[in-house]
């Protein structure tokens, strides 16, 4: 049996117009299923867990990043099977397991059956899917993103809001902790997870690995606007982490501490807080792929 909990706003209200078709093709492929519609931010987490204890093996998301957290916070510690429907604006955690856009296709992947056991994130206490955590001109693009969203889709719609943010920003001033390690930057860029794309397609992290228990960090201190815009147009293509401006580690565990309330983005979501935790939780989610 599959639950798909879908966001009506995602992807423009794409998601929302999915339901016929995912009705269609369910019918066809004679398989049992049950449509949730959430009607407010959070409700998804709360509708995953009651499908995943009612009994539904697989509990797709249907919409963008944002969805497929709250997903996953809903089906935590029960034997459900996170399943993805991509259909937000930036969709990275489908990029990183090619997860088909074509509505049958991603399907298809749900009804296959298999299953791929990842790790994941815990960021202040909140399960996350591990795609990216980021702070900096990143976090502060994607709360200008949000203005754009009704115009455009994917990548255009972060670049634009770089072009935006690009000459205003200014560094925040953050104590970071790995591990064993401690270190003051006046942050550009940082980023942290165990997936690699960020941004509708931006390979922020290029060599994370989601089955190898740490999380992969790249800081970039303050810098000027000419190498920012030097390093930049690389991060399309994953090949900015050989930059000596870019510093690359991996650790369990990452403490930031700033000196004001910043945007952090987390899977999707924008959160604005003073201190972050992030540490990594091995084998945390179990996801319907290729």
């Amino acid at each position: 049996m599959i639950a798909f909990i879908v966001n009506p706003v995602a992807g423009g209200g794409r998601a929302y117009r999915k339901i016929p078709e995912i009705r269609r093709i369910m019918k066809k492929k004679l398989i049992d299923y049950k449509i949730f519609i959430t009607k407010y931010a959070g409700e998804g987490k709360i509708l995953a867990r009651k499908a995943a204890l009612s009994g539904f093996k697989v509990v797709a998301a249907v919409g963008g990043d944002g969805t497929v957290l709250e997903v996953v916070n809903g089906i935590k510690g029960t034997q459900a099977v996170l399943g993805i429907i991509p259909v937000g604006t930036g969709n990275d955690f489908a990029r990183f397991f090619h997860i088909p856009k074509k509505l049958e296709e991603a399907i298809d992947v749900l009804i296959m059956g298999n299953i791929k056991i990842i790790d994941g994130a815990v960021i202040n206490d909140i399960l996350t899917f591990g795609n990216i955590t980021s702070t900096g001109i990143a976090s502060e693009t994607a709360a200008m993103a949000v203005r754009f969203k009704k115009f455009l889709s994917g990548i255009w719609v972060y670049l634009s809001a770089l072009l935006n943010v690009l000459f205003k920003y200014k560094p925040y001033s953050v104590k970071i902790k790995m591990d064993d390690k401690e270190l003051n930057r006046e942050i550009t860029i940082f980023a942290a997870g165990v997936l690699s794309y960020y941004g509708g397609g931006l390979k922020l992290l290029p060599d994370a690995d989601p089955n190898d228990g740490y999380l992969d960090v790249m800081i970039v201190d303050k810098i000027s606007k000419i190498k920012l815009l030097v390093l930049l147009p690389l991060v399309l293509f994953g090949t900015h982490t050989k930059l000596k401006i870019v510093e690359v580690y991996r650790a369990k565990k990452v403490e930031i501490e700033a000196d004001r309330e910043v945007p952090v983005t987390v899977d999707g979501e924008i959160l604005y807080i003073k201190n972050l935790e992030i540490k990594v939780e091995k084998d945390a989610i179990k996801l319907c792929t290729l």
